[in-house]
């Protein structure tokens, strides 16, 4: 079992490291939760990560990850900054106790290094999956 610990991240432009650090690792059904304090000056402000997992009795497991990014502004007559609008992001993953675990680690490697890819990312920036 992995343990909670921050995660750095590059920022758009490839080369700036964004640090998310982990506030709470996962516990029962409480996710793992994890802020990027450095891009908000308050927790509603901050991107934030949320990771938890379950295994079902026929043996399958779940992580599910969610990942919210704010947008914020400051209102220029009192000076206070509120969440205008937010993105999102999910990611679920099954898997099963039967499979053998080099499958399962080709699967999640593969399928993570597909999310990572330049043409992804486009998918994401453009809100259009490739035609």
């Amino acid at each position: 079992m992995s343990s909670a610990a921050n995660i750095t991240v590059k920022k758009n432009d490839g080369s700036t490291d964004v640090v998310f650090s982990v506030l709470q690792g996962m516990s029962g059904v409480t996710p793992a939760q994890y802020k990027a304090p450095a891009l908000g000056a308050t927790p509603a402000t901050q991107p934030e990560l949320r990771v938890h997992s379950r295994m079902s009795p026929a043996g399958v497991g779940k992580v599910i990850a969610t990942f919210m990014y704010p947008y914020s502004v400051v209102n220029s007559t009192t000076g206070i900054t509120s969440v205008e609008k937010r993105e999102s992001f999910r990611l679920e993953y099954s898997g099963s106790l039967d499979v053998p675990q080099a499958v399962r680690d080709e699967a999640a490697s593969q399928g993570m290094n597909l999310l990572a890819t330049a043409a992804f990312k486009t998918m994401l920036k453009e809100l259009m999956a490739a035609v």
